[in-house]
This record gives C-alpha cells, structure tokens and sequence, in this order.
C-alpha cells in the first residue's frame, strides 16, 4: 500500500458490462495493503459487534456476499467523507452504490449511474494480475464471489465529484469516476476479531494524487469507530516501496519481518520478497480524529 495506495483503475475506464480493462497490467502499480487479504471472522466487539454470527470463520477466500455496509450505522457522523486531492479535485468517501434490477428510470431504462460493484471487481482482478502488491494469483471469476472477499463486511469507494485529469495530466475522468476502494474487516476469528484489517486499491491513473494516504486515514477512524481495538496488516511487501512509505508515515508500528514471503512479479528468477507486518493501536487514535468529533455511540 502505498500513499497512493493498492492498485486500481479509473472506473469510467471499464466497461462493467464485459468488464474489460482498458489499461493492461504494466501500467498498474498497485498497493494494496499487501497486507490486505487475511480477513477472518467475528465474535462480539465490545457492545457494537463488528460481525454477526453467522459471519464467524470468515475468511478471505470463503466471505458471504454481501453488500459491504455492515454496522454502516456506526458511520453516519463520518461517511460520506470529503476531501480534496492535491490537484485540487473534490472527492468523497463513501459505501459502494449498486444497481438492482429495481432501480429503472421513468424511460424504462437502467439508471445511468454507475454499478461501483463491478468497478470493484475490475479493480480487484487488475491487481491480481499485476502481482505485485497481493498474494491471490487467480481472478475472481464473477462478482459475487468478489463480494465475498471484498464486501463481505464494510467496504468503500473514493468517488470523484468533480471532472479532471489523470495523474499525468493527459486523460480526463468524470465526475462519479470511482479512483480507489478499501475495505475493513476482521483479521482473525473468535477471540482476536477486535483486530481488523483493511485492503486498498488506488486506480494506476490517479497514483500520486493522495488518494492512498485519504484512504488510510479514514480506515483509521473508521475501524475505530467500528469497534475494533487495533488494526494489523500482515503482509505489506518490502518491494512495494509506496505503501511502506505511506503506512511508516501514518504512524503504523512496523512489528514483524517474514522474510522469502511472496513470489512477485518484477523480481529476480527465483527471487523472494521480504514481507513486514504493521499494528495501529486504534485505541490511541484521537476522539476528533481527522476533525469530526466523537462518534454518537462512543459518547
């Protein structure tokens, strides 16, 4: 993960109907929070729990699908969250939006709006293709089965709200282009899912804008508020030098080496990346944390 941090593609970009990536993998360059994909499942979390029961033995390759807004009613004071990006673009952290079958227009037509789900999906597999920054090697398959993974318990989008460019400066994105995505989720079962963990993709595009760096900073405030106590990363990889750099910036502790961790793209023939394991105490983190005062539930 990196600053700006995993890896993603501008969502006007892919077609969600085929979805086909319009940027092939060597320009990606992903940071996810390498660390990202061990999600695991749940027990109570103090008085709000973070996961249902039937939840518990999530994992990252077994979640339910779902639609990523669990417990969303613990973030009303703080999602959706706006900022503005270093070339001046105003943005929005919010829950992913979805088109039922429902939603028809008074044409008859679907709404134009965007399906941020299989933005989602396009983003997750260009990642894994790219093989650098997350351990999977195959592509999810369908959306669902991405839904298990990545929604299965509070995910979110960083939503363009103005037009601009890329991060070079020479293709344009729209207005409700989706530039990243994270989600937060437990790391372990039963006893130890007080300690979450979180997955992040910034579109290769809009790399360099901050993107990264405001997803990690409300991943903190929302893991907090959600309940858990600490937020471990267990896999942010050493050749990822971005995401290093963002989570050592943030305040994460770095707290374990495994070194001949992970067979990665870009590296020597036979060649190993070390992988580094990083803690944030969420209990330390400031009430008015990225200043809004103290969630309603935590008064």
């Amino acid at each position: 993960r990196h600053e700006p941090a995993a890896a993603t593609t501008s969502s006007s970009q892919l077609k969600y109907s085929t979805i086909t990536l319009s940027h092939p993998p060597s320009h990606f360059s992903a940071t996810a929070s390498s660390s990202t994909i061990k999600l695991t499942t749940s027990t109570n979390l103090q008085q709000h729990s973070t996961l249902p029961s039937q939840r518990q033995f999530t994992t990252a390759y077994q979640g339910t699908p779902s639609d990523g807004k669990h417990n969303s009613h613990l973030l009303t004071h703080l999602i959706p969250y706006q900022s503005t990006l270093k070339d001046g673009r105003r943005v929005e952290v919010d829950f992913f939006r979805h088109s039922s079958p429902n939603d028809i227009s008074p044409n008859g037509s679907m709404e134009e709006e965007e399906d941020e789900w299989f933005a989602g999906l396009a983003l997750m597999n260009l990642i894994i293709r790219e093989g650098r920054s997350w351990p999977f090697e195959e592509d999810f398959e369908n959306v669902d089965d991405w839904r298990g993974y990545f929604l299965s318990h509070t995910a979110f989008v960083v939503r363009a709200l103005d037009n601009g460019m890329d991060a070079a400066g020479r293709n344009s994105s729209s207005q409700g282009e989706v530039l990243g995505c994270f989600y937060i989720k437990p790391n372990f079962p039963g006893r130890c899912s007080h300690i979450c963990n979180g997955g992040f993709i910034t579109a290769p595009r809009f790399r360099g804008l901050g993107i990264g760096r405001l997803m990690g900073n409300v991943f903190l405030r929302a893991a907090r508020d959600l309940g858990y106590k600490s937020s471990y990363f267990n896999l942010v990889f050493k050749s990822n030098v971005g995401s290093v750099k963002l989570w050592d910036s943030l305040g994460f502790q770095r707290v374990s080496t495994l070194e001949n961790a992970a067979r990665l793209e870009g590296l020597e023939d036979g060649e190993l990346d070390t992988a580094y394991g990083y803690r944030y105490d969420l209990e330390k983190l400031p009430d008015d944390y990225l200043g809004i005062g103290p969630a309603p539930h935590r008064k």
